[in-house]
């Protein structure tokens, strides 16, 4: 019987889910979608589905790399000897590919090495330095290795050898003494992203050495398509830069003209107009990686960088041989472990499950062991012994940080290294025994029964009837996808099966057809003919399923594969509810949410509300610190590419932080952001105007009581500045009362909004001031409502909608602005209830529209507003320090 999981249906979020449906132009479906995925604010939302290229990071905010691109430029002027020092993976083979050629591109004189998976290990090691001085080199260039050789890299050094060391792997706390240590992981690194692939991070490289020499950006981007292949092979997060890299590197994959990969694309049967991450996942990928672990990884190496297309079909060929072989061997290991684990009780029952044997080829048991996480769902280390010695790979599940163990048992181990999912290790035999023991005592303080329990994770639950072609081709805007970016999975109750029958090669998969009130739709289940016996006496039942566009004779239509079934009822009590008992936790999740009929009016900046909606600042904290010393520091990161990334990092340094925004919606955004980290977990509140009096009393106890250490508040914050450590202004601001701090004494005051936010900053500006088109459009809208009295009723939505293809940011106050316009001109006499405008017009009136005060008003305070802030942006730190404490 196929193995049932627990389904667990993400909780909604109509709030955020509403907000980002109106700023980014999607639907409430994508947008909640985009929610699952951690994405949680509309600057993210725009970057994650147009993942364009410019939207990649300088590769000079990466420590060291200016260091980097001097010794590799000194190494090219003086005509030395360059060694690329690879791994034996995908990620390793491609990365190695990508900087060879890049650098005999620029003239170097580069030759690379990868070592034997077999005799050699993973990394750096003594005698291939030895062998490189032989030969003349006196710069390496590590890729997708090097940060845990400090020993090697200072043998390095002894025998005349410089190492540059570009990595993704976790840092150790002290790094090898190299020329450069390039990594985004390096604690002291500022930059944004943190999750490139090896291979990612040799592109960053490029593209400094590349901009340094004058080349273009198109150089740079001809790399794309292997870029794309170690990332998608590596496993690493498709969100952020490597989203980017994929998505374009796909593009280059399909239309690729390098031999290498066309010979590779050919032998595994796959046809290059249908390539995507799955292809290159469980076709390219597999038989790259067999020559690294069946013998030498230099054959991939070789395909990648010929531009013989026959000598690249032979080595296509020999490395799909090599696959072959993996594949056989990999069989015969799987079944030995099996027996293990069904032969020893105690065995099966521990949570985290330590295998070893003599007969286990070492290249092979890190597929093995994930096929054992899928079997078993529990953390596996499977060791290759060899006299005496243990050579290991382990795979873990979500709760169990792999590389964080192996630091609490590092004492077991020779060498180790990895990621929180996967690790290698090296362990002498004799102490396997007590490091199983440790590392079950260690699972026993952290993994639970629901951690050991597997999952599918819902992003809805739906009704068939909203999966309209048009709503299944917007979900694709989600692709690639990839780990932390899967394909979405939605779930629907009470479906009724028409029909099914199984088909596939050995009737291992279901064909159906299934109903829900007038909605037919066809769906396939691969691998789930087991539950045609339950298909048979349960003709409803709730299916899990991935919707997608079947073609069939020119004819489009809605298909689902369907992953999974369970009976009625079972779902629904499944629901992921957060609950918590904590006070400050309960006030958070009370502000993150705002009715539906609030959202409108949340998106307007508090700075453009304040300037036609005059209203006392509020204050919940006694005000009696007015005349203490002030000793303002100012850090200004105007400048930044992405200020969320910036805003991780300020609240890194765990000290009291006020966080300044400019909307209840961006509070609300930015809210949430942080409640999913670890950073805030403690004393994080949001305040913002729409809050109820009750809250506002209950944030106003617990800021007196200093119970808050974050506080994410729309500016003016309802607080004396002085009671946070640091004070960051995450926006751009409209007008100079927005910038003075209340009562700061000695504060750091911290500056993220910059000239990237101009544009948006304008067209804010824009919708606060309509102009003769805009208003030509809402005269349109309301005069198409009325009856033969010139009277009529329409909704906010209803205007706003339309208008904004004119403006994007057009909101409730826009309409209100225009209105007010109309009836001080005679045209138009209005009232507001909710969300519903009811007015009267009178078609027979002409005026002029300089006749408006408010027309007048709103487009002076526009000038006055992009004045102030274009001064702000070029204002050098000192004089905007002034600014903020008025001095």
């Amino acid at each position: 019987m196929h193995r049932s999981k627990v389904w667990r249906v993400k909780a909604p979020n109509p709030a955020l889910q509403q907000i980002l449906s109106w700023e980014v132009g999607i639907s409430k479906v994508l947008a909640q979608l985009l929610i699952n995925r951690g994405i949680y604010t509309v600057d993210q939302a725009k970057a994650f589905l147009g993942s364009e290229l410019d939207r990649m990071f300088s590769p000079w905010l990466m420590k060291d790399m200016d260091k980097a691109v001097e010794r590799v430029l000194a190494a090219k002027a003086k005509g030395e000897q360059i060694l690329v020092y690879g791994d034996y993976d995908v990620d390793g083979i491609t990365g190695t590919s990508v900087l060879v050629l890049a650098l005999r591109q620029l003239g170097c004189r580069v030759n690379y090495f990868i070592p034997l998976r077999l005799e050699e290990g993973y990394g750096l090691n003594k005698d291939a330095l030895e062998r490189a001085v032989e030969q003349g080199v006196s710069l390496i260039v590590t890729v997708d290795c090097g940060i845990s050789g400090a020993e090697e890299v200072a043998a390095a050094k002894a025998l005349g050898l410089d190492v540059l060391i570009t990595d993704h792997h976790e840092p150790p706390t002290e790094l090898p003494q190299a020329v450069a240590v390039v990594n985004p992981k390096r604690r002291d690194c500022s930059y944004p992203f943190k999750e490139l692939a090896g291979v990612g991070v040799a592109l960053k490289l490029i593209q400094a050495l590349y901009q340094r020499a004058g080349l273009a950006q198109s150089h740079w981007e001809e790399y794309l398509d292997l870029v794309c292949l170690g990332t998608v092979a590596d496993i690493v997060p498709l969100q952020g830069e490597n989203r980017i890299l994929v998505k374009h590197g796909l593009n280059k994959i399909i239309n690729t003209k390098r031999p290498g990969l066309q010979a590779l694309i050919k032998v595994s049967g796959i046809k290059s107009e249908n390539i995507g991450t799955r292809e290159l996942g469980f076709g390219l990928a597999p038989r790259l990686n067999a020559a690294g672990r069946m013998g030498d990884a230099s054959l991939g190496v070789e395909l990648l960088l010929t531009s013989d297309p026959t000598v690249a079909e032979q080595l296509a060929e020999q490395l799909n041989k090599g696959n072959q072989e993996r594949q056989q061997v990999e069989a015969g290991v799987l079944t030995e472990a099996l027996a293990m684990v069904e032969a020893d009780p105690q065995l099966a029952n521990s949570k985290v499950l330590v295998l070893a044997s003599e007969n286990w080829h070492p290249g092979v048991i890190g597929i093995v062991a994930s096929r054992l996480v899928d079997r078993f769902y529990r953390p596996v280390f499977m060791i290759s012994l060899e006299e005496g010695k243990g050579k290991g790979s382990a795979r873990s599940i979500p709760g169990f940080n792999l590389y964080q163990a192996m630091v609490s048992c590092q004492d077991y181990f020779d060498q180790f290294g990895g990621h929180a999912m996967a690790a290698g290790f090296s362990i002498p035999e004799n102490k396997i025994a007590d490091f199983r023991q440790a590392l079950n005592q260690l699972a026993e303080e952290i993994l639970t029964e629901e951690h050991l329990t597997p999952n599918l994770d819902l992003d809805a639950l739906i009704s068939l009837n909203e999966l309209s072609i048009d709503t299944v081709q917007e979900l694709d805007q989600l692709s690639p996808y990839g780990h932390a970016n899967p394909g979405p999975i939605l779930g629907c109750c009470e479906a009724t099966v028409l029909n099914c029958r199984e088909v596939g090669k050995n009737g291992g998969h279901l064909k159906m057809r299934v109903r829900e009130e007038q909605v037919v739709l066809d769906g396939i289940g691969f691998n789930l003919a087991s539950y045609s016996e339950m298909l048979a006496t349960q003709d409803t039942v709730d299916l899990a399923f991935i919707p997608s566009i079947n073609v069939w004779n020119g004819r489009s239509s809605v298909q689902l594969e369907v992953k999974e079934f369970k009976e009625v009822g079972e779902v629904a009590t499944l629901q992921e509810e957060v609950e918590s008992c904590q006070e400050l936790h309960q006030l958070l999740n009370k502000t993150l949410q705002l009715p539906e009929q609030e959202v409108l009016g949340s998106l307007v900046p508090q700075g453009i509300l304040n300037l036609y909606r005059p209203a006392e600042s509020v204050c919940l904290t006694p005000n009696d610190h007015a005349n203490m010393e002030i000793n303002v520091e100012l850090e200004d990161y105007r400048n930044y590419p992405d200020r969320m990334a910036q805003l991780m990092q300020l609240l890194d340094r765990q000290v009291s932080s006020l966080i300044l925004v400019e909307s209840t919606a961006q509070a609300i955004q930015i809210g949430t952001k942080l409640s999913k980290t670890t950073l805030v977990s403690d004393g994080f509140a949001v305040y913002h105007p729409l809050l109820g009096v009750q809250e506002v009393k209950q944030l106003s106890e617990q800021l007196q009581t200093g119970k808050i250490k974050v506080l994410v508040s729309t500016s003016p914050a309802p607080c004396n500045y002085y009671q946070f450590a640091q004070v960051i202004m995450f926006y751009l601001p409209y007008q100079p009362k927005e910038c003075w701090l209340r009562n700061p004494g000695q504060t750091k005051l911290v500056l993220l909004g910059g000239p990237s936010l101009a544009a948006e900053a304008a067209e804010q500006l824009q919708a606060l001031a309509p102009e003769r088109e805009l208003l030509g459009e809402l005269f349109k809208l309301i005069k198409a409502k009325i009856d033969a009295q010139g009277k009529g009723q329409i909704t906010l939505e209803e205007l706003c909608l339309p208008l904004r293809t004119f403006s994007p940011r057009i909101a409730s106050h826009t309409v209100e602005l225009a209105l007010t316009i109309f009836q001080e001109l005679g045209i138009v006499q209005y009232s507001k209830q909710g969300n519903v405008i009811s007015y009267q017009i009178d078609l027979s009136v002409r005026s002029d529209l300089r006749n408006s005060q408010t027309y007048q008003w709103a487009l002076h305070t526009k000038e006055e507003c992009l004045r102030f802030q274009r001064e702000y942006l070029s204002a050098k730190p000192e004089k905007l320090l002034q600014l903020f404490t008025r001095s």
